[in-house]
């Protein structure tokens, strides 16, 4: 049985091997040529002291650009394609520019991928068209660039679009920067490992996840788009689908109010098909560019009062809609999913969505818990499976003996399931805990009903903290863990001295025990 399993093993291998081969020789002989686009450009820019070639799609001819200029920068996934049925109705009163993303992260500095840095070289690469006055517009990931280049040349940018943009950082994924894009890191490794070692036939070149995608996500920092929003004085349009998958509702809304000056508009349906049926779109765009052209747009000097005090109201999470269907449940899947990599920074990021009014309360912490539940019950099982077989093989057998693991066995019973519940509050203990509690093959009935009970208190008590403290329990959370190790010592010797000494101290025997010890170690010790 065992050598027909092995050869089943050696066998699924070898083809493995053949077809990982077969997809490394398709994708270097039949490489998928580029296409340019219909509209497509180029133009060599100077970039970080070398010159660079920017691509970029511009509609219309040369003898065009006497028209009002407009740029819209396109989003990060979608990216050029999604946004020109907008770009093509437009082009017919404006010389419209689409810049390449990949053209805005050209250049040898580390930081290419940051919005700061994409907003730099597109300044230069304006410059370089020798444009004095444009307007600007961007599309989910691009509509941050276009806030950043609007604000870096407040004089020469005539108005701002942003066309189902991002905003907040409340109101972006899993709320929190740091989380975010430990997230985005996470997926980084999988996307190489899927990239070189498995049989896709060239299909990871045709998919929008990817490693450029990744990166400029990882990069993102949105933490100071409500300070860099507020400092804008041009005209501002948001427009919106009204069940965008990407970017909720609630982004725009947000945006809306940190802008008095702005001017909300959104449609019914998503944006997907939404951006394919461009007269909408695009006639609320013309009509916002005609009054900015003719002076009848709300500058931030002419925004009203009642606005602007509302624009200086902290963010209320109770104005926020919470999440519902389809977008509910990836929420509470992904939040599962990273229980795997931080049960902690899982909770506190549950937490945090339930502060911004995004996620309820009920299914912040129900998701926590299934993600917990599954994954350390996994974890017992994973010692009772592995660990035991493992005792009975060199090294092992010789630094572990059969008694030792009786005698270990005995004690866990005795006390390991208090340790099992003082371990959920202690980050670093839990994995070595229940893996101790599976290869001491101590019994699983025992070990869920004490495991369960600790994670039903644990869970909501930790989201409930995060929703009362909000963003800095990421840094309190960093602090624990920095004495988290000192923090077990310490729990340890209190067990083992209510074990040792409070519990024989309630019985005449156990105090007589007691006594003795210490006589004991009195006359060896005491003199």
């Amino acid at each position: 049985m065992i050598k027909r399993n092995r050869y089943i093993l050696v066998w699924l291998f070898v083809m493995y091997l053949f077809l990982l081969g077969m997809s490394w020789f398709v994708q270097i002989k039949f490489t998928f040529p580029e296409i340019p686009g219909k509209y497509q450009k180029s133009e060599t820019i100077q970039v970080d002291d070398h010159q660079t070639e920017f691509i970029f799609h511009e509609l219309g001819t040369e003898n065009e650009r006497s028209k009002s200029t407009l740029i819209i920068i396109p989003d990060v996934y979608y990216e050029y394609d999604a946004i020109l049925p907008i770009a093509e109705k437009l082009s017919e009163k404006y010389h419209v520019i689409i810049p390449e993303l990949n053209s805005l992260q050209n250049g040898t500095n580390s930081d290419r991928f940051t919005v700061e840095s994409k907003a730099d070289i597109l300044d230069r690469f304006v410059a370089h068209l020798q444009i004095d006055n444009f307007h600007l517009a961007g599309n989910g990931y691009g509509g941050l660039v276009a806030v950043e280049s609007a604000l870096k040349s407040q004089d020469r940018v005539q108005s701002l679009i942003l066309i189902g943009s991002l905003g907040v950082q409340e109101l972006r994924f899993l709320g929190n920067h740091h989380i975010n894009r430990s997230l985005y890191s996470l997926s980084r490794p999988f996307l190489n490992l899927y990239k070189y070692t498995f049989p896709h036939f060239g299909r990871y070149h045709q998919q929008k996840f990817n490693i450029n995608y990744v990166d400029a996500m990882r990069n993102l920092d949105q933490r100071d788009f409500r300070d860099d929003v507020k400092k804008l004085d041009q005209p501002v349009l948001i427009v919106h689908a009204e069940n965008d998958q990407n970017v909720p509702l609630s982004t725009a809304k947000e945006t809306y109010r940190l802008i008095p000056q702005s001017k909300l508009i959104f449609f019914e349906g998503d944006q997907n098909n939404n951006l394919l049926n461009h007269n909408r779109w695009s006639n609320e765009i013309n009509l916002f560019l005609d009054d900015v052209e003719n002076q009848r747009a709300i500058t931030k000097d002419s925004a009203s009062e009642e606005r602007i005090k509302k624009a200086e109201e902290p963010f209320n999470a109770e104005d926020i809609e919470a999440l519902q269907g389809k977008a509910l449940i990836v929420i509470i899947l992904l939040i599962m999913s990273f229980t795997i990599f931080s049960e902690d920074l899982a909770v506190i990021a549950a937490g945090l969505l339930t502060a911004a009014g995004i996620l309820p309360f009920f299914y912040a912490v129900l998701s926590c818990f299934l993600g917990i539940l599954i994954l350390d019950t996994n974890i017992y099982w994973l010692g009772k499976k592995v660990g035991n077989p493992a005792l009975k093989r060199i090294p092992f057998k010789w630094l572990i003996k059969e008694d030792d693991l009786n005698r270990a066995q005995n004690l866990y019973e005795m006390y390991g399931m208090e340790l099992l519940f003082v371990a959920r509050f202690i980050p670093g203990a839990r994995f070595p805990m229940y893996f101790a509690a599976g290869l001491l093959k101590s019994s699983f009935k025992k070990f869920f009903i004490y495991f369960f009970i600790s994670i039903a208190v644990w869970t909501p008590l930790l989201v409930g903290i995060t929703v009362l403290i909000g963003q800095p329990m990421i840094q309190y959370l960093s602090v624990y863990q920095d004495y988290a190790f000192w923090i077990l010592l310490f729990t340890v010797l209190i067990i083992y001295l209510v074990v040792k000494v409070g519990i024989p101290m309630t019985t005449v025997r156990g105090r007589r025990r007691l006594l003795v010890k210490w006589s004991r170690y009195w006359q060896k010790w005491g003199r």
